[in-house]
């Protein structure tokens, strides 16, 4: 092994990417059967202890965002590359992850509703797509500081969304649909001036990178002026997720409720 855990991604020599190996893949197996273990035994817990499990998250998380920026620039500026604006800004889609839990857990009121109708459709989404395809570890090996943190935070993602559903703390309507877009809508608004600046693509709305059919999408309207129908394109495709994990949520909440009404019924 010629690197060490805190190694950067430019010093490491002869990596061959880790993503859908056979420790990814192990991943991928314990993340998701942890979270639906997790999602199940802690169905009933109180509320109150989930909003101070929420709150601690909510800290670790920015610190360990601010850890990881720190980490970064320090390779980057050493290398004499200078602050990287273009790509270690947290205006990623899964950077909201930062910003929800803190509105989710230190706000009331209309902004605590949306941050958690995020967190729980299009951020669930987001964290399974995440734990399934790790991008990080194209640049990372999986036994590494920079592999960990997108592990880490996908894969937190992921858990949150679940168990605020299991547990009821966060209860879906078909309105969730719009609300959880407003946080895609308030991060594109700092995210597309600018990759327009830089040249970047945060929140993968300016060239739709690694989005099959998108990346293409976006060339074509690109090629025609059209780049900012692409931006509006993908903003509103976050509205996809959303409404499927509705879906599916109503759908158990019905049978759980046809499953009540049909044992009462034997009952009497």
């Amino acid at each position: 092994m010629n690197y060490h855990f805190f190694d950067y991604k430019y010093n490491i020599q002869n990596f061959h990417s880790d993503l859908f190996s056979t420790t990814h893949i192990i991943y991928i197996i314990l993340a998701v059967i942890s979270v639906i273990l997790l999602g199940y035994f802690l169905r009933n817990v109180n509320h109150k202890k989930l909003s101070i499990f929420l709150k601690i998250l909510a800290i670790f998380t920015l610190i360990f965002e601010i850890t990881k920026i720190s980490w970064e620039s320090y390779y980057d500026i050493s290398r004499g590359d200078g602050f990287n604006f273009g790509g270690i800004l947290p205006i990623y889609a899964c950077s909201l992850l930062i910003y929800c839990l803190i509105g989710a857990s230190f706000t009331k009121g209309m902004i605590r509703e949306t941050c958690l109708s995020w967190l729980s459709t299009i951020g669930l989404v987001c964290g399974m797509i995440g734990v399934i395809y790790t991008n990080g570890l194209n640049y990372y090996p999986f036994w590494t500081f920079g592999a960990f943190y997108s592990l880490f935070f996908h894969y937190a993602l992921l858990l949150v969304g679940v168990i605020l559903l299991t547990t009821g703390y966060k209860k879906l309507e078909w309105k969730d649909i719009y609300i959880s877009l407003i946080p895609i809508v308030a991060l594109a608004l700092i995210a597309t001036p600018i990759n327009y600046i830089v040249g970047s693509d945060y929140m993968q709305i300016q060239r739709g990178s690694s989005v099959p059919l998108m990346e293409d999408l976006a060339k074509f309207l690109g090629e025609h002026h059209m780049r900012p129908l692409f931006n509006i394109l993908m903003i509103a495709a976050y509205m996809i997720p959303s409404a499927l994990v509705i879906s599916i949520y109503k759908l158990v909440m019905y049978l759980k409720a046809y499953k009540k009404t049909s044992n009462n019924f034997k009952q009497a």
